[in-house]
């Protein structure tokens, strides 16, 4: 997977006023000085390929920035949709905000009641209190940068796995059910009954298997 190209959202620069000379005191010296008092953490670059993974059910997702390391602000995801497979059901984030950039690919996103499709290039800022949700509809794989602000997100990523193998959930229904439970200690509601229809078949139960 290649980040080549790739736009990466919410990452600020600040740079301080010089402390020398007798310039007046402005609020571009507040906004400078917050900036610089709260970037802590050290610069940090992944290469391709490399990086943590998340252990998620559906698709890989690499972790590129961890909240921790963006002082709590964000979080940065790259993910890969197989064709024709889910991405996430519908749903609305009450305590974040969610940034898509497609690299390669195409990405269906509903957004706003309508189903749209993102092509390479293509930003959506998929914000709280809106709902939405994201799959890919195609052919081809789909690869993405995904942006959260805050760190309630990356909390519920890390929990969603551990809490699956420790329900063992007899069926997907149950699975469902644990991760809707999840995601509400997140401030994240999944509404399936928002579905559009040409989504519906990538997040079908798995048939039971033939009898022999």
């Amino acid at each position: 997977m290649k980040l080549t190209n790739a736009i990466l959202p919410a990452l600020a620069f600040g740079l301080a006023a010089c402390a020398h000379g007798t310039h007046p005191h402005t609020h571009a010296d507040d906004d400078a000085m917050t900036i610089t008092d709260h970037a802590d953490h050290p610069d940090k670059l992944v290469r391709a390929a490399t990086g943590e993974m998340v252990d998620n059910p559906f698709h890989p997702i690499r972790l590129l920035l961890s909240n921790e390391e963006s002082s709590g602000e964000v979080t940065i995801y790259e993910f890969l949709l197989p064709p024709k497979s889910p991405g996430s059901p519908p749903h609305t984030h009450s305590l974040e905000d969610e940034y898509f950039y497609v690299l390669s690919g195409t990405l269906d996103v509903l957004s706003n009641g309508e189903t749209l499709r993102l092509n390479p290039g293509d930003f959506a800022a998929l914000n709280r209190g809106h709902a939405h949700m994201f799959w890919n509809g195609s052919d081809t794989p789909t690869e993405l940068i995904m942006t959260t602000t805050g760190s309630s997100f990356e909390a519920f990523m890390k929990t969603a796995a551990p809490r699956i193998a420790e329900a063992k959930p007899a069926n997907a229904e149950e699975a469902g059910a644990v991760i809707g439970q999840l995601a509400a200690e997140h401030g994240i509601i999944i509404s399936m009954e928002q579905m559009p229809a040409e989504a519906a078949p990538y997040y079908a139960p798995p048939p039971p298997p033939e009898q022999e």
